[in-house]
């Protein structure tokens, strides 16, 4: 099993809900928070991408974590948003519940993941951090992103 660092995981970080778990993302991969917008569905194999959206001429893929996760679907509100992150150069916005607020995160806050999720859900974070007597998973963009792909490293 890969040694926990929590070194790397240090830094500020965007909070978020997805059907009220505590998620969050480096504030260094994403690049900006946008209300809900039209989603012009699309046909893909992966059933949780939800379609794409129209940025200012770029046209942005856009996930539903609640289906990513096989939740509850329930209708967008005024707290729904959609995360833009970079990854590999390309755009890709992420359906959440709600901001929370961007927290700075230090060492001692850090747990490593939790054994007790299924290999497949463990590998989605890359660790815990308790904040203000939470517990907020860190994702991993890639895993989370890409579910079927195992990546060697």
């Amino acid at each position: 099993m890969k040694e926990f660092e929590k070194d790397q995981l240090l830094g500020q970080y965007v909070v978020f809900v997805i059907d009220k778990q505590l998620c969050a993302l480096s504030i260094k991969e994403v690049v900006e928070i946008i209300r809900i917008q039209p989603i012009t569905e699309v046909v893909s194999d992966r059933d949780y991408i939800n379609g794409v959206i129209n940025l200012r001429g770029s046209i942005i893929p856009v996930v539903h974590l609640r289906m990513r996760y096989k939740l509850p679907i329930v209708p967008f509100n005024k707290k729904s948003r959609i995360i833009i992150i970079r990854n590999d150069d390309e755009g890709i916005g992420l359906i959440v519940d709600e901001v929370l607020m961007v927290t700075h995160i230090e060492n001692e806050q850090l747990e490593p993941p939790l054994e007790i999720f299924n290999t497949i859900e463990k590998d989605c974070f890359k660790g815990f951090a308790k904040v203000n007597d939470q517990l907020i998973g860190i994702l991993n963009l890639q895993k989370v992103l890409y579910p079927e792909e195992v990546k060697e490293g």
